[in-house]
C-alpha cells in the first residue's frame, strides 16, 4: 500500500518540491473559503468593513514637515500588510499562521501609537526602525500610553489594557503552540490543508477584536478622528497630508463599534482641546469652488501624464 506521502507527491505539484500539501490542494481550500464567505454575507460584510476602517488609520497619521519620510508610519503600514496576510492565510487554510499574523497586527498597532505618544515618532522610532533596538515589551508600552489622559479615561470605563492582554495571550498561544488545541493538527490541517469552519470562525472572532483594539488605540492618540473635518469639501484633492478623516470614514468607524464604545470615544474627542482646535481650523476654511476643483483635477492629470512619458 502506498503511503500518504507517496500518494501526495505523485500528484501534480507546481512547486516540484515533493510537498505533501500540494498547490492544487491549497487552491481548493481557497475556493471553499470563498464560497463559505459568499454564503455568509454578514461575516464577509464585517470583514470588508473592518478592512475599510483599518486602512483609514494611515490617513489619520500626522504628516508634518518633520515627520514626512521619517518612517514614523512604518508600524501601521506594516500592520495593514499583516492584516491582509492574515486574511489570505485563513482563506488558504493556514489557520495557525493566520493567528500568528494577527498577533503581529496587534503588536504593530500598539507600537504605532507608542512611538508617537509624545508627538516625536519621527525621532523616537529611528533606532527601532533601523533594527538597532529591540521591540518594546507591551508592559513598557502600556506604561507610556497611560501617561496620556485619553488612554486613562477610556481604560477606566472599558479596561482596554486588560482586553489587549487577553487578546495577546490568545494569539501567543498559537505562536508558542500551547498544546494540541493551538496546533495545525487541531485546526484541521496537520498534513494537508482542509477547509475548517470552526477554525475560520475562531479566526474571524479574533480578527475583529484585534482590529477594534488597534483602531481604538489610534482614536485615543489622534482624537480628531471623530471630529467633523470635510477635507475634500474645503481643499479638493489638495488637502493636508494625514491628520484628518473624511466624514464618510468617521461614519464607518461609528458603525463598526458598539454604541457604548462610540459614546466614550466621542466624549474623549469632544473634550480634547487639540482635536477641537484642528476641527475648527478646517471648518473656518472656505469651501473650494467647482472651478478650483476642476483645475486641481486637470493639473493632477497633467502631472500624471508627464510621469508616464
Amino acid at each position: 500500500m502506498k503511503s500518504i506521502y507517496s500518494m501526495a507527491t505523485n500528484k501534480s505539484n507546481k512547486s516540484h518540491m515533493h510537498l505533501i500539501n500540494s498547490d492544487e490542494n491549497i487552491l481548493q481550500v481557497l475556493e471553499q473559503s470563498n464560497r463559505y464567505l459568499e454564503s455568509n454575507k454578514d461575516l464577509s460584510s464585517r470583514i470588508r468593513s473592518l478592512l475599510s476602517v483599518f486602512h483609514s488609520l494611515e490617513d489619520l497619521m500626522p504628516q508634518t514637515v518633520e515627520k514626512f519620510w521619517s518612517g514614523h508610519m512604518f508600524p501601521i503600514v506594516e500592520a495593514n500588510s499583516e492584516l491582509e496576510n492574515s486574511i489570505m492565510l485563513c482563506k488558504l487554510g493556514f489557520y495557525k499562521h493566520a493567528f500568528i499574523a494577527l498577533r503581529s497586527v496587534l503588536e504593530l498597532g500598539l507600537l504605532s501609537v507608542y512611538w508617537d505618544i509624545d508627538g516625536r515618532s519621527h525621532v523616537d522610532i529611528q533606532k527601532w526602525l533601523h533594527s538597532f533596538e529591540n521591540t518594546q515589551r507591551k508592559k513598557t508600552m502600556y506604561t507610556k500610553l497611560k501617561t496620556n489622559q485619553n488612554f486613562r479615561k477610556f481604560d477606566d470605563k472599558h479596561e482596554i489594557f486588560n482586553e489587549l492582554d487577553n487578546i495577546f495571550k490568545q494569539l501567543s498561544d498559537f505562536v508558542h503552540t500551547k498544546g494540541r488545541s493551538h496546533s495545525n493538527m487541531d485546526l484541521g490541517n496537520s498534513t494537508c490543508n482542509r477547509f475548517n469552519e470552526k477554525s475560520l470562525l475562531k479566526w474571524s472572532e479574533l480578527v475583529i477584536k484585534v482590529a477594534k483594539s488597534v483602531i481604538i488605540l489610534h482614536i485615543l492618540e489622534y482624537p480628531v478622528a471623530l471630529q467633523y473635518t470635510p477635507i475634500e469639501q474645503k481643499f479638493g484633492i489638495n488637502g493636508p497630508a494625514g491628520t484628518f478623516l473624511e466624514p464618510y470614514q468617521v461614519e464607518r468607524i461609528r458603525q463598526f463599534f458598539d454604541k457604548d464604545i462610540v459614546e466614550t470615544l466621542q466624549d474623549i474627542s469632544d473634550n480634547d482641546l487639540e482635536a477641537k482646535s484642528l476641527a475648527q481650523w478646517v471648518s473656518e476654511q472656505p469651501d473650494i469652488s467647482e472651478v478650483e476643483f476642476q483645475a486641481q483635477i486637470e493639473e493632477f492629470e497633467k502631472r500624471h501624464e508627464t510621469l508616464k512619458e
